[in-house]
C-alpha cells in the first residue's frame, strides 16, 4: 500500500489497484433479461391536438342565424362586445353555482353560442341556471352567459322544446294576468309550504290579519292598476305565451279582443 497527498498535504492510503487503474469489471454473468416497455393498447388521445376553429373561417349556413338572434336581442345590449370578444377564459365557470352541482358549464354555452351550435335549442341544462349573474358580473370581457341563456331559453319556448321547463308557472302567470300579482308561491307548489317550515305555514294564516292590523290594506293591487298590467302583458305578447303554455285552457274566455 503507498500513499498519496492531496493539495492541502493530506496522506490518503491507496491500495495496488486504484494505483494501477479501476478496478477490473466483475466476471461477465449469463446475460439477464429485460422486461419489455408495455405498449398500450390504444393511444391516448391529446385534447389539445385538435385545433379549433379559427375566426377567418366562415361559420356554416345556418348556423350565423343564431349568432344574430343573440346579438339582436335587446337584453343583450350591454353584453354584444364582450359576447363577441369571449376568451374562454372559464371565470365564469368556476364562479357558477349551478356549474358545481349540475351538468351545466357556461364557459361552454358561451362557445357554443358564438359557435353557432343549434344543439343549444335542444340543450336541457341551460335551465339549470338560475340568474345569479355571477358570470356576468366576473367576466373581464363583461359578457354574460345568464342573458344568453334568457335569449336561448326564449327560443326554446318559441319552438315548442322548451315549454316542459315553463308550463308548472302558468297558474301563476293567470294569477298575475287577473289580478295583477302571482300569488303566493305555496298555492303554485305545495312542497315549498312544508320546505319553508312550520313558521312560514303560520305567517300565511295570519298574514291578512297582520296586513290589516299594520294599516297595509290588501295585497293586491286597484282594479285601475290591474288593467294597466293586463296592456303590458298583451301588448309584449306575455299573454299570448301563457296561452300557449296551457293558461286559461288555452284562451282565456273572457277575453275582449
Amino acid at each position: 500500500m503507498s500513499e498519496t497527498h492531496t493539495p492541502r498535504g493530506r496522506k490518503i492510503p491507496v491500495t495496488a489497484k486504484q494505483a494501477a487503474g479501476a478496478e477490473s469489471p466483475p466476471a461477465a454473468s449469463e446475460p439477464t433479461s429485460v422486461a419489455a416497455e408495455p405498449t398500450l393498447t390504444e393511444p391516448t388521445v391529446n385534447p389539445y391536438a385538435v385545433i379549433a376553429d379559427t375566426e377567418f373561417e366562415p361559420r356554416p349556413e345556418g348556423r350565423q342565424d343564431l349568432v344574430d338572434r343573440i346579438l339582436n336581442d335587446p337584453r343583450m345590449h350591454d353584453h354584444k362586445e364582450g359576447f363577441l370578444s369571449c376568451i374562454q377564459c372559464g371565470v365564469c365557470t368556476s364562479g357558477c353555482p349551478a356549474a358545481r352541482f349540475t351538468e351545466y358549464v357556461p364557459r361552454e354555452v358561451a362557445r357554443r353560442a358564438l359557435d353557432g351550435d343549434e344543439t343549444l335549442l335542444t340543450d336541457d341544462t341551460i335551465w339549470y341556471c338560475f340568474y345569479c349573474y355571477t358570470c356576468q358580473s366576473r367576466c373581464p370581457r363583461k359578457n354574460s352567459v345568464a342573458v344568453i341563456n334568457q335569449v336561448v331559453r326564449s327560443m326554446q319556448v318559441e319552438s315548442g322544446y322548451g315549454i316542459k321547463h315553463v308550463s308548472m308557472f302558468a297558474a301563476w302567470g293567470e294569477g298575475f294576468f287577473d289580478k295583477g300579482m302571482g300569488g303566493t308561491p305555496h298555492v303554485f307548489f305545495s312542497a315549498i309550504a312544508d320546505a319553508w317550515g312550520p313558521k312560514w305555514k303560520e305567517f300565511i294564516a295570519n298574514r291578512d290579519a297582520m296586513r290589516e292590523e299594520m294599516g297595509l290594506g290588501g295585497m293586491y293591487p286597484s282594479e285601475d292598476a290591474v288593467r294597466e298590467v293586463r296592456v303590458i302583458m298583451t301588448e309584449t305578447g306575455f299573454k299570448h305565451r301563457l296561452e300557449s303554455l296551457g293558461a286559461w285552457g288555452g284562451k282565456r274566455k273572457d277575453d275582449e279582443d
